[in-house]
């Protein structure tokens, strides 16, 4: 499978982006394969259906991505590629038949009490979370930059940087030389900053 996913990788985007970080969205993307599937391995996920939620999450990294909203590309397939195996997961463990029932029932001509039809309903809702989520991300990012600039340390400012490009703990720690007691003092004190900041987060 790991060979697969990584032609796949080359093949939409060797001509996107640079070698090296090619390499790491290769390395990325079956070390999240691999840590998800162990997750939900009770469901016993088949090769085949994981690998093409993987090739259309990619194919959506590659049609969705934009450069000017400077999120690394990395961070951002992480993101998609995950929530997609995690909706695929989620699919297995619903009853189809019963899914399919509701579907069908929720969708006809009923009216919710705003005059709307329960498909018109959902399209509104669906717009307002996709507007949520990206007014979320936009604040999670400015929080970011602030804590750069105004507080972090130049080793706190370089783990950061690396983590908001998708690098793992282990290669941080290797890449950075420091120990792994560093590593989570910065990300404590992150985490801190975010947890001060939470509440006005979430109400965005």
């Amino acid at each position: 499978m790991k060979t697969i996913i990584a032609e796949i990788i080359k093949s939409e985007f060797q001509n996107e982006v640079t070698p090296d970080v090619l390499v790491h969205l290769q390395r990325s993307t079956i070390k999240i394969i691999n840590t998800e599937d162990q997750k939900i391995s009770y469901l016993r996920l088949d090769k085949e259906d994981l690998i093409t939620n993987v090739y259309l999450a990619l194919k959506e990294v590659k049609q969705k991505y934009d450069v000017d909203k400077k999120v690394p590309l990395v961070a951002y397939a992480n993101f998609i590629i995950k929530r997609r195996i995690l909706d695929y997961a989620k699919f297995l463990r619903r009853d189809k038949r019963k899914l399919t029932l509701k579907m069908i029932n929720s969708y006809r001509s009923n009216l919710t009490e705003d005059g709307q039809t329960f498909l018109e309903r959902d399209i509104d809702r669906y717009s307002y979370e996709n507007e949520r989520e990206n007014n979320q991300i936009k604040a999670i990012r400015e929080l970011v930059i602030h804590f750069l600039e105004n507080e972090a340390t130049e080793l706190e400012a370089k783990i950061i940087k690396m983590l908001y490009k998708g690098f793992s703990q282990k290669e941080i720690i290797e890449t950075l030389k420091i120990k792994r007691k560093d590593f989570l003092q910065c990300k404590e004190k992150l985490k801190k900053v975010f947890n001060y900041f939470n509440k006005d987060i979430s109400n965005i």
